[in-house]
């Protein structure tokens, strides 16, 4: 039996699931303490100061430094254990600032065809997570891409908006179980707020009550929100 223990002990240290930021034991989470701290100081004190204007923004930390690296690693190697992370502190934070809010929570989505080469919308994983925490409806299906966009980040503003013009449309059926709550948009990183915007023309189009929307990061604390 004595033998038997450590044996198990032994495997325990090589079986440990390591942090998916730096590899050190995850030590029973999905990173680790150290990563784990780093991450926090990224937070923002106030992620609802741009709470305001037709379209508020709910934004949980700075991009930059080891934010960015988890969203990079999220979206480019393989790791969705960090959407549930990211979209379970973003669900913590919400709910310390819109205690009693009710909403139906839907993801910016992703073409079909991107999604299946990466295996996942990383949106979607943040924003299940998210309705999990504040215990709200999730809606991945009502808002749907049906045009496959070439990445905003190599262009300028006058052209991420024609490029994400008329991108996504409304499914009427998944629609029609929203009820009459008013739906928050989840996405990972706020830019220009080109896509949001649009998303959000969209779903207003359709008679969908948009509160806002609510993001892992955003380049600055002070980046102008696009009209």
């Amino acid at each position: 039996m004595k033998i038997l223990n450590r044996l198990t002990q032994f495997l325990s240290i090589f079986l440990e699931e390591q942090c998916p930021l730096c590899d050190r034991p995850a030590s029973g989470g999905i990173v680790c303490p150290y990563c784990d701290r780093q991450l926090q100081q990224a937070k923002f004190s106030n992620p609802k100061y741009r709470w305001q204007g037709d379209l508020p923004l709910f934004v949980w930390g700075s991009y930059g430094s080891i934010l960015k690296r988890a969203i990079a690693k999220l979206k480019y190697d393989n790791q969705p254990q960090l959407g549930t992370w990211l979209g379970e502190q973003l669900g913590h934070s919400w709910r310390q600032h819109f205690p009693q809010q009710p909403l139906v929570v839907i993801p910016i989505p992703m073409h079909p065809s991107k999604q299946q080469e990466r295996g996942f919308n990383q949106a979607e994983l943040i924003s299940r997570q998210f309705a999990q925490v504040i215990r709200a409806p999730h809606a991945p299906q009502v808002l749907v891409r049906r045009k496959a966009t070439q990445a905003l980040f190599e262009l300028n503003l006058q052209q991420r908006q024609r490029e994400i013009a008329n991108a996504f449309v409304l499914d009427a059926q998944a629609q029609r179980r929203l009820g009459d709550r008013p739906v928050l948009l989840i996405d990972d990183i706020y830019t220009s707020g080109t896509t949001a915007q649009e998303a959000y023309r969209v779903l207003q189009q359709g008679g969908v009550p948009v509160l806002g929307i609510a993001a892992i990061a955003t380049p600055s604390p002070h980046a102008k929100i696009s009209p």
